[in-house]
């Protein structure tokens, strides 16, 4: 009996000694370049897919807001839609806060991606402490899209600083 106590005990030291804990990271992007009247492109959800694969498989939580549309990147990136959404993840826990503008311009009538910029907030600033622009619609195929995309997620993984 002495013993199995004794066990039990080493089990929960050998637990507690080593921190179980991970990030919350919410994502929120924004489509800009494009307005309403835009029939909704997979393009982004494409990219919001892979970025919360990225940090789901690096050991995080993630959240996500819906997808915003802008005609353009506002002056101040944390204002209007986008200050709510970073609250309302820093409120629910959130550690950092993902905040992504696809550009697009119209080609034949269709929205085409020319550009992703991902800036990564953390929940106590809202300051950028990391941003990283990267080429959009650059894949042969949407599987290769799909992997460029998560690539830029573990780009912005490696830049949290309690990994």
């Amino acid at each position: 009996m002495f013993h199995k106590r004794l066990l039990g005990l080493a089990v929960l030291l050998v637990l507690l000694a080593f921190p179980a804990s991970a990030s919350m990271v919410s994502f929120l992007l924004v489509e800009t370049g494009i307005n309403e009247s835009v029939a909704s492109t997979q393009y982004t959800s494409l990219w919001e897919g892979a970025l919360m694969e990225a940090f789901f498989n690096a050991g995080h939580i993630v959240t996500n807001s819906p997808i915003v549309r802008m005609a353009k990147q506002p002056a101040q990136d944390l204002s209007g839609p986008m200050k709510d959404d970073f609250n309302e993840a820093v409120d629910a826990g959130a550690d950092y806060f993902i905040l992504g503008f696809i550009e697009y311009v119209i080609q034949k009538e269709k929205p085409v991606p020319v550009g992703v910029i991902l800036k990564l907030y953390k929940g106590n600033s809202q300051k950028a402490v990391y941003e990283q622009h990267f080429p959009a619609g650059t894949g042969k195929n949407l599987n290769e899209e799909y992997q460029l995309a998560q690539d830029a997620g573990r780009i912005i993984v490696s830049h949290l600083e309690d990994k």
